[in-house]
C-alpha cells in the first residue's frame, strides 16, 4: 500500500514537471510567433505612414499656359485623383492620344489671370455618341491669348477644380494613379498594362470606339 502510494506521488509530479517544460515552451514559441505576426505588419504600417506623410505634405504647384498669362497656383498636397485619360473629348482638347489630368480642391487653388471659356456638353454644338470624362459636364478655361487649357470646372463637383497636370511642367510630380477610357485609345501610344495604376472600364454609350460624330 505506502509503495502505491509513494508511485502515484512519483508519477504525478513527473507529470507535474513536464506540465511545466511544455508550458514554458509553448508560452515561448507563442512569443515568438505573435513577433514574427507583428513584425511584417509593423513594416507595412510604416511603409504606409510614409507614403501618407508624403501624400500629406503640403507643397505648392503652379500651372500655367504658354505665354504665362493665365496661371493656377496651388498650395497642398498632391490630389489622389490623378488620371491618365483616353477618351474623344480628351484627345480633341489636347491634340494628341491621352490627357494627363488631377482633380484639385478649389479652395487651395488661387486663379490669376483672363481666360476664355467653352462648355460641353454644348448646347450648340453636335450631339455625340461616345462617352467621355467630361460627360457629366465641364466648363474649359483656355488662355484667349496662347490658346492653353489650363483648368476647367466640373459640373458635378464644384468644389474641385480639374488641371491639366502637362501645365505644371514639373517632372517630379507623381504619376498618374488611373487609367480611364482604354477603348478609345491608341495603341501605339502607350501600354497602360504596364503601368501600376487602376484602370477603369466604362460602358459606352453606343457607337464604337474613336468615332466622335
Amino acid at each position: 500500500m505506502q509503495y502505491t502510494f509513494l508511485r502515484v506521488l512519483l508519477l504525478a509530479g513527473i507529470a507535474a514537471g513536464l506540465l511545466a517544460v511544455c508550458g514554458q515552451q509553448e508560452d515561448a514559441a507563442a512569443q515568438e510567433a505573435k513577433k514574427e505576426t507583428q513584425a511584417p505588419d509593423g513594416a507595412k504600417t510604416a511603409a504606409t505612414d510614409s507614403d501618407s506623410e508624403q501624400g500629406a505634405a503640403i507643397k505648392t504647384h503652379k500651372a500655367s499656359c504658354r505665354c504665362g498669362q493665365l496661371t493656377v497656383t496651388y498650395k497642398g498636397p498632391v490630389p489622389q485623383r490623378r488620371t491618365l485619360c483616353h477618351c474623344n473629348s480628351c484627345q480633341l482638347r489636347t491634340g494628341t492620344a491621352f490627357s494627363i489630368q488631377g482633380r484639385f480642391p478649389r479652395a487651395n487653388a488661387k486663379i490669376e489671370g483672363k481666360s476664355t471659356t467653352w462648355t460641353f456638353p454644348s448646347k450648340d454644338g453636335p450631339r455625340v455618341n461616345y462617352r467621355s470624362c467630361d460627360s457629366g459636364g465641364a466648363t474649359y478655361h483656355f488662355c484667349p491669348v496662347c490658346g492653353t487649357t489650363v483648368f476647367w470646372d466640373i459640373a458635378v463637383a464644384p468644389d474641385i477644380v480639374g488641371i491639366a497636370l502637362g501645365t505644371l511642367t514639373d517632372p517630379s510630380f507623381p504619376p498618374p494613379k488611373i487609367s480611364g477610357f482604354e477603348a478609345y485609345g491608341h495603341p501605339w501610344a502607350m501600354k497602360p498594362a504596364d503601368l501600376p495604376i487602376i484602370r477603369l472600364e466604362y460602358a459606352e454609350l453606343g457607337g464604337s470606339p474613336g468615332k466622335n460624330k
